[in-house]
């Protein structure tokens, strides 16, 4: 009996759609669709937001997906690398304050697989390394430069109320109400936080260390505020579980002296050169560019 041959159609090709060319190289529409759906839900606007605001989003993405393809074709022209070394400690640096499945739900949640997200962190330590090279020693900030900045913004200068906060992050409601029981009852916090907390800063007995108003959720400052020293708080919930803090000192607002407040300056300063230098350093790559806009926003 013989073999009957089936005909097989060839798979069709699926056309890639080119929303911008950078120096030839393309940014297609679905890695621009990909990244607007990750920025449209960072900002809170659904699908059918306002024309307008969806348009000045789209278009300020396209510019700076167009920046970082000239960033990184720089990179690629003056041979700089990461080594696999630095991007795994960057990693591990960056997931070390998440539970590892409160991280995996944050990347599926943006769509991304970990490939994804090691590369976008191999090419962010690129652009850095890059921008080091470029900038590294020519941005100056003398003392004369911060003495007038201090005495010209010297209202600005103010230590605001700060918080020294400890914390037990527990999964359930049950467990927290049972946990906060037995500290109001005399627990030892710092033990209990080492034994049953699921926070990050468990092993260091639950100590956040120290935070300004406003520096926390608003959830969790609303709660603290309320807190005198040694007040032990009710369980306030979040995607991460149950919180229970405990304010352990108090730092009253004050004003900060020069010398306190020199080298806060002095990060002001190098801040703000170093954001006019990487400017400048764009407006170079963009004018010696052949960038064509293909898809219209």
């Amino acid at each position: 009996m013989g073999c009957q041959k089936t005909s097989e159609h060839p798979a069709v090709k699926r056309e890639i759609k080119v929303i911008a060319m950078v120096n030839g190289e393309k940014i297609t529409v679905d890695e621009f669709e990909q990244e607007f759906s990750v920025l449209r839900k960072k900002n809170g606007i659904d699908e059918i937001g306002e024309e307008g605001q969806l348009k000045t989003l789209r278009k300020n993405l396209l510019n700076q997906l167009i920046e970082k393809k000239l960033l990184l074709q720089e990179v690629r022209r003056l041979g700089l690398s990461v080594k696999d070394g630095e991007l795994d400690d960057e990693m591990k640096k960056m997931t070390a304050d998440y539970p590892s499945e409160v991280f995996q739900e944050m990347l599926h949640n943006k769509g991304m697989s970990r490939e994804d997200w090691r590369e976008k962190v191999a090419e962010n330590m690129l652009i850095g390394k890059l921008i080091e090279h470029k900038l590294e020693g020519n941005i100056h900030v003398s003392n004369n430069d911060i003495d007038s900045y201090f005495k010209s913004h010297f209202k600005n200068f103010n230590k605001p109320l700060q918080f020294h906060i400890v914390q037990i992050v527990v999964r359930s409601q049950e467990d927290a109400i049972s946990i906060r029981s037995e500290l109001l009852k005399g627990g030892d916090f710092e033990k209990i936080a080492r034994e049953k907390s699921i926070g990050p800063e468990a092993g260091k007995g639950g100590d956040l260390g120290f935070f300004s108003e406003g520096q926390m959720p608003q959830e969790f400052d609303d709660v603290i505020l309320k807190l005198k020293v040694g007040d032990i708080s009710y369980p306030v919930k979040t995607p991460y579980g149950y919180h229970i803090f405990k304010l352990v000192e108090r730092r009253e607002p004050r004003k900060i002296e020069y010398g306190e407040a020199k080298e806060k300056i002095r990060n002001i300063l190098m801040k703000e050169r170093y954001d006019s230098a990487f400017k400048d350093m764009m407006v170079s790559l963009k004018d010696s560019a052949k960038i064509e806009i293909k898809d219209s926003l």
